[in-house]
């Protein structure tokens, strides 16, 4: 940390004004709560003089730093003086005011980074690389290092680190586009050595070595970082990473990257613009799927002499993944598809606040086609989208299927092309490509999902009760994130706390939010689009105390006239609200799992989804018939 006035250095060096300052300015120009800061110099060993010593470490930084002061109550948003950086008493805590936050260089960081960013999707490399460039020079060794972190500053930190990883390996990769591979060898020595784990740095440094001639330290490189990975974590490196080692072997590929930019470059001089790349952020704690992940890479990635565009479909029950795991292929393959990657959520379609044509739309813009130029249609613009992609290799990710129709709709012309899509429903009318069906996770990848969201330490101190959080989570990667996630926020709590608790409030696990999403609001996803047939067999199922129904039991117990038996039971086997049982020469039994039986109780009750944290909706509609005398069981009471 270094605070510089008018040439001055003013920075503080007592350790606790440091660690509220360093609040402020990554808060700037908003409200930081008195609760926020105590937290942060205390966690949970309050003093009785908090809030005086609060108080008194404010008067000390506005006097050291010239900080203009605010009155109490005083309007959240008001100026202070112009061109006067303020430090302004606001109700319930403080905020540091500043005119211009580019005064600070982790704001100036960013705002290098989008303008890089910008110009890369413009087809300015060169300007990109000096832009990214800029922006990293700006580092002067680790984020926060010399000042004491609690949680919240903790976080900041992280986040500023992987924000100057992932900006290093963009930069790096422009570079090599570029042919500047001796340039750049040095920076990606360091960066590796740094990070010895880091799989895209290994893989531009193996690139580099290559290029430059030094094939066996490009395979040392390989082997350094395959010990770090299976000795720190117990992994083998990725398969792309593999690619490259074989490359290097057979001494392939060591020009990729000057003919590419050669390739790119028109007679102009000007480099064509790249494709769209939409993906979001990878899942930094993804745990396990190593098989599935495997075998929609070897469908997806392989080339193929034969034509046709490849489609993979992901599905599983609520709360299972599907979504992370569509993310995560999608950036492993993203090589593979260099002319973009597309992500179209169509949760909104679902919900019906959204019409497929304004999606499509919006995908055509990112692709470069403005909007006043698009048709308004959605079938002219299903075939637009189509004759845009029909001759170029781009990836699309479509999240959350609710129908075949609208995959169909979005579907690439390209033979080069690729699909994702992960499916609430399992769609039998596309003749063409793959499904994958995700499992629950298992008993030990449910703890490792758990320890890196919440840290070992939990688990160390209290083994039963966390292996108890794990058994109520069910192997559903959703609810394991919520239940770390909430242990993560409450430092002071224990497993076992939260352990008591969700044993006598079952409606809490359901409700416990990770990211927008709980596991409420994704079984209300799938429920709220059954037919009344359907609706009727799913009271029939959770009406009665039993752990599985044969079908003639179905049959007997389904009242007339509300359809085949059979075919409606399949239907919620399909839409991964019942779990079929086989067995060898035994009928097919049928169950409701536990976690999505007591969700689905609760709904059918008539609870709105307007009173579900984080819902995508505002309220769901109420499901059931007036006058119905079925009576549920009690939540939770089913074991």
């Amino acid at each position: 940390m270094r605070v510089r006035r008018n040439g001055e250095d003013v920075t503080p060096s007592a350790p606790k004004l440091r660690q509220v300052l360093a609040l402020l300015v990554l808060n700037a120009n908003s409200l930081v709560s008195v609760d926020q800061l105590c937290e942060e110099l205390w966690e949970d060993r309050l003093p009785l003089s908090a809030l005086t010593t609060l108080q008194t470490y404010i008067y000390q930084l506005r006097r050291r730093l010239l900080l203009a002061t605010g009155l109490q109550g005083a309007p959240f948003g008001s100026r202070p003086p112009r061109g006067c950086p303020a430090l302004l008493t606001r109700v319930g805590g403080y905020e540091l005011r500043l005119d211009d936050k580019q005064a600070v260089d982790a704001y100036r960081f960013e705002q290098l980074t989008e303008q890089g960013m910008a110009q890369h999707r413009a087809g300015a490399g060169e300007e990109a690389a000096r832009t990214l460039k800029e922006a990293l020079s700006l580092w002067h060794g680790g984020a926060l290092v010399d000042v004491i972190t609690g949680r919240r500053l903790s976080a900041w930190s992280t986040q500023l680190e992987e924000r100057r990883k992932s900006v290093q390996e963009q930069r790096f990769s422009l570079e090599l586009e570029l042919g500047r591979h001796h340039a750049v060898l040095d920076e990606l020595a360091e960066a590796f050595r740094a990070h010895p784990t880091h799989e895209a740095f290994a893989g531009q440094l193996m690139r580099a070595l290559q290029r430059c001639g030094r094939r066996p330290d490009a395979l040392n490189t390989f082997r350094t970082l395959r010990s770090h990975l299976v000795e720190e974590l117990g992994l083998e490196p990725s398969a792309q990473l593999q690619r490259v080692h074989q490359e290097v072997l057979a001494d392939r590929g060591h020009l990729r990257g000057v003919a590419t930019a050669k390739a790119e470059t028109a007679p102009t001089g000007r480099r064509s613009v790249p494709g769209p790349a939409q993906l979001p952020a990878d899942t930094g704690d993804f745990i396990g799927r190593d098989r599935e992940l495997d075998q929609l890479e070897t469908f997806l990635g392989s080339e193929r002499s034969s034509t046709g565009m490849r489609v993979v479909e992901v599905h599983g029950p609520p709360g299972v993944g599907k979504s992370a795991f569509a993310v995560r292929a999608a950036h492993r393959l993203r090589p593979r598809f260099p002319d973009g990657q597309l992500f179209i959520d169509l949760s909104a379609v679902g919900e019906g606040s959204q019409q497929l044509a304004e999606v499509l739309s919006a995908c055509l813009g990112a692709c470069g086609i403005q909007r006043e130029k698009q048709p308004t249609g959605l079938d002219e613009l299903s075939r637009l989208f189509r004759t845009w992609t029909a001759d170029r290799k781009v990836l699309v990710v479509v999240d959350d299927v609710l129908t075949a129709s609208q995959i169909r709709a979005v579907l690439p012309g390209g033979s080069g092309c690729a699909v994702i899509t992960t499916n609430r429903y399992r769609a039998h009318s596309l003749s063409t490509g793959r499904k994958i069906v995700l499992p629950a996770l298992s008993a030990q990848e449910s703890l490792q999902l758990y320890d890196r969201v919440a840290g070992e330490r939990s688990r160390q101190e209290d083994p039963a009760a966390v292996h108890e959080l794990m058994g109520l989570c069910e192997g559903l990667p959703l609810a394991v994130r919520a239940v770390a996630g909430r242990l993560a926020a409450r430092p002071g709590w224990s497993a076992a706390r939260l352990a008591v608790r969700l044993r006598g409030n079952h409606r809490m696990l359901l409700e416990l939010p990770a990211g927008t999403q709980s596991l409420m609001t994704t079984v209300a996803a799938s429920q709220r689009h059954l037919p009344a047939p359907s609706q009727e067999l799913l009271r029939l199922l959770l009406q009665r105390e039993r752990p599985r129904w044969s079908l003639d039991e179905v049959i007997t117990r389904l009242p007339p006239g509300t359809g085949d038996a059979e075919t409606l039971l399949e239907y919620l086997v399909d839409v991964h609200l019942v779990r079929e049982h086989l067995a060898p020469g035994a009928e097919p039994l049928y169950s409701v799992p536990r976690l999505t039986r007591q969700a689905l109780i609760l709904l059918l009750r008539g609870t709105s989804l307007g009173d579900v944290p984080n819902g995508r909706t505002a309220k769901a509609g109420v499901v059931g018939r007036a006058g119905s005398r079925i009576t549920l069981m009690k939540a939770g009471t089913h074991r």
